[in-house]
């Protein structure tokens, strides 16, 4: 089977995957079947991914000067309706931010409601306001506030506020349209030569390594590193399995 290295830059953290693939890059081939599809495991193998995914998107599009926030609710509410107000909240917020003649809102948003009174972890780009009046613009609760740390990985973040998302396929985060993309870049292996295994680009310290075997792909690598100078906020490590 074809070998690649696939690089992701996300922000200040670069990531690289060393993998085997049944496709070769821009060539199609018939899937085999899914056996493990509907089973717990392979439920949990997806939601790390979305982690996965969720966390890179959080570095490529935040950092310093933007906001973590939490919304709470002074009254019970169901599911629905909470997010009924939250998409209302994020809407008064867009035109406060226009009339301020700031730049288009940036948020991620996840809703929880589990067995508690329901609450919106949100991180969103900079906006200068007091206290009072990001109080008046969610007014349904309290409303507590921080600044991210300016340089570095936010997966630590993205798991805490994710930490109730559902295993099914449902919805488990929205965000705004306007977000970018991690860089990606795909390249194949040549050899097995040492010199083109898994490395930390120049500027960058190594924060995690791993590797595991698949009967089906055989060995898969992995390794993480944050730009000199930042930092890993949170238990941001999460193993494969």
């Amino acid at each position: 089977m074809p070998r690649y290295i696939k690089k992701i830059w996300s922000g200040d953290v670069y990531e690289a995957e060393e993998y085997y693939s049944r496709r070769k890059i821009n060539k199609s081939c018939l899937r085999g079947p899914n056996e493990n599809g509907s089973s717990a495991e392979q439920q949990e193998r997806n939601l790390k991914y979305a982690r996965k995914k969720l966390a890179r998107k959080i570095n490529a599009n935040f950092g310093k000067g933007d906001l973590f926030l939490t919304l709470t609710h002074k009254q019970h509410v169901g599911y629905g309706e909470a997010k009924r107000q939250l998409q209302n909240f994020l809407k008064r917020l867009k035109r406060k931010r226009k009339k301020m003649g700031l730049p288009e809102l940036k948020y991620v948003a996840v809703t929880e409601a589990e067995d508690k009174r329901a609450h919106h972890h949100l991180v969103v780009s900079g906006t200068d306001l007091t206290i009072d009046q990001w109080t008046e613009l969610w007014g349904q609760g309290r409303i507590m506030i921080s600044r991210l740390e300016p340089d570095g990985d936010y997966t630590g973040l993205t798991r805490y506020i994710t930490k109730e998302c559902p295993l099914d396929h449902s919805k488990r985060w929205s965000c705004s349209r306007n977000l970018v993309e991690p860089k990606v870049e795909v390249v194949p292996m040549k050899d097995e030569k040492p010199k083109q295994r898994l490395r930390v680009p120049k500027g960058y310290r190594e924060v995690e390594r791993y590797e595991y075997a698949s009967e089906e792909n055989g060995m898969f690598r992995y390794i993480k590193a944050i730009r000199n100078g930042g930092a890993d906020y949170g238990e941001g490590k999460e193993q494969e399995s």
